[in-house]
């Protein structure tokens, strides 16, 4: 979950020239980290340094040492995966949740004077982009969502399947309805 959690904001760092130059920021935000070429590429470098030097584990032993031992010790032993299979596994995880940056950024964009900011998924190779903007950039309300989600999974961890739909169909409620109300 760390390692989805992780790769599923990579894309935006295609934002950090904003520190430095709005000019650069402008032309390569949704773009630079928005794109199957990069992505892939953070996906086989997050997913083979977790594999080789397992960084999530090593932070959480960590925060864990730091808080008291507040997180649940990993457990000992071998694992029943072989070390080529969680390379792939991980390499998966980070490439799936990159790609679902993607249609996310689509959906949200825009707003308060500020331009639609167009996905293009095929640059270096193509400048085709994509945008839908259903709700304006800065709304809260899928934040809210997605947090609360989260904190009743944590409370309730054996229903995760059954609350992780249920936010992903209160999130697509509220995506539709901003859109909606946004015409009247």
């Amino acid at each position: 979950m760390a390692l989805a959690g992780v790769a599923s904001n990579v894309p935006d760092w295609d934002g950090l020239p904003m520190l430095f130059d709005m000019g650069r920021f402008e032309a390569g935000h949704r773009v630079w980290g928005h794109n199957v070429a990069s992505i892939v590429l953070a996906a086989l470098l997050l997913g083979g340094t977790q594999w080789a030097f397992d960084w999530i584990g090593t932070i959480g032993d960590w925060v864990s040492a730091r808080f008291h031992k507040t997180i649940p010790p990993r457990p000992a032993g071998e694992s029943r995966f072989s070390g080529a299979m969680l390379a792939v596994a991980f390499t998966c995880v980070a490439l799936v949740a990159q790609l679902v940056h993607l249609p996310c950024d689509m959906v949200v964009s825009g707003g308060s004077g500020l331009s639609d900011w167009a996905i293009q998924p095929w640059w270096p190779f193509s400048s085709t982009a994509y945008v839908y903007p259903l709700i304006p950039w800065g709304d809260v309300g899928p934040t809210v969502i997605l947090m609360t989600g989260m904190i009743v999974i944590a409370k309730w961890r054996a229903r995760i399947s059954a609350i992780s739909a249920l936010t992903l169909i209160v999130l697509c409620a509220y995506l539709l309805m901003r859109k909606w109300y946004a015409h009247w």
